[in-house]
């Protein structure tokens, strides 16, 4: 979870493409930056964006040193939503504790999973299976379906 504002600029923007789920505030803007002072990209910048906003919007991003303001970068994908920039960092809090509250386990599969979604079709079904698989045997998942049995919120553990 990343929570940005003021201006997430050249390692900052790479960071913020990392990000499973990213708030902005609306002063927050977005630009690649190395270009205009001669240098390349890092930070996972040239993988991450591409798969994030798209090759031709990376392109842009790195070849003309675009800025993106808040509702552009939301526009391409790259935040998952804006809110007032008082509002963020509680905003930022409620997602992290919800997160935190989860089945962190079965998150960390499905972040893979979606890491390694690129490949073949099938070959991804068979991930899937073996993920699922592997978080059937977890104390999470047996909480989870007790829960929903139980008409109830989930207590996760991480185990």
């Amino acid at each position: 979870m990343v929570a940005a504002q003021g201006a997430a600029a050249g390692a900052g923007l790479s960071l913020v493409a990392g990000g499973d789920i990213v708030i902005a505030g609306r002063s927050a803007n977005f630009s690649m930056a190395y270009t205009g002072i001669g240098l390349t990209a890092d930070g996972g910048a040239t993988w991450l964006l591409p798969r994030v906003v798209g090759l031709r919007r990376t392109q842009e991003l790195a070849y003309l040193g675009r800025r993106l303001n808040a509702e552009e970068a939301a526009e391409y994908g790259l935040v998952t939503r804006i809110v007032d920039d008082e509002a963020l960092a509680g905003e930022a809090e409620a997602i992290a504790k919800k997160i935190a509250a989860g089945p962190t386990g079965a998150f960390g599969a499905v972040k893979r999973l979606l890491a390694e979604s690129g490949g073949n079709y099938d070959a991804q079904l068979d991930a899937e299976a073996t993920a699922i698989e592997n978080a059937m045997r977890s104390a999470d998942a047996a909480e989870g379906l007790a829960a929903f049995l139980g008409r109830r919120p989930a207590v996760f553990t991480g185990k």
